[in-house]
């Protein structure tokens, strides 16, 4: 029986996109969680006083993902920041870059995995915030929101289970951005 439970999420890697090819996914360290929220809009068409065509339509999608932290070069991996001289310059005219977001979830009650791959998203610069220290530490995370598009072949996300995917497919996850063998 396979199982579908799912709970956890680690591994958040990101991989820049020039085109149509991506690069090296590099790790993003301090994952807490990750919601996609993509839209559809529904188009329905009549004619002779009925319905003569009902879809849903892909309109794009928005998401958050939440994490502990941002290094300077998280910073320019994920918004297109200038970093110099240890330090980090955000500007108005910095154009972030177009990413796949790489991560996985563990199935509950085994040693297997759903990989996935969201392959086309733009994150904004997160806001400044910072709370005093009130007898004790309470954990302050940061929370980055993006956009989602479909690729030019109309790919939105991908995903894999590692208890039936080819072995090789799974071991390569974070080295290069997965796309199905046959669509």
């Amino acid at each position: 029986m396979v199982k579908k439970r799912l709970g956890g999420f680690k591994n958040i890697h990101v991989a820049p996109l020039t085109g149509s090819t991506y690069g090296t996914p590099v790790k993003i360290e301090g994952a807490k969680s990750i919601e996609a929220e993509l839209s559809y809009e529904q188009v329905q068409f009549y004619a002779d006083n009925a319905i003569d065509y009902n879809d849903f339509v892909f309109n794009g999608g928005e998401g958050t993902l939440t994490i502990s932290g941002l290094t300077i070069q998280e910073y320019n991996t994920l918004f297109g920041a200038t970093v110099n001289a240890g330090g980090v310059l955000v500007k108005s005219t910095d154009v972030a870059p177009e990413l796949a977001i790489l991560f996985e979830r563990n199935k509950l009650g085994s040693n297997f995995k759903t990989l996935y791959a969201i392959y086309a998203v733009k994150f904004a610069p997160p806001a400044i915030s910072a709370q005093t220290l009130e007898g004790g530490v309470e954990e302050e995370t940061v929370e980055l929101t993006f956009t989602v598009r479909a690729l030019e072949d109309a790919s939105v996300f991908y995903m894999v289970d590692s208890e039936t995917a080819p072995a090789l497919q799974v071991t390569d996850w974070y080295s290069t951005v997965q796309k199905p063998e046959t669509v």
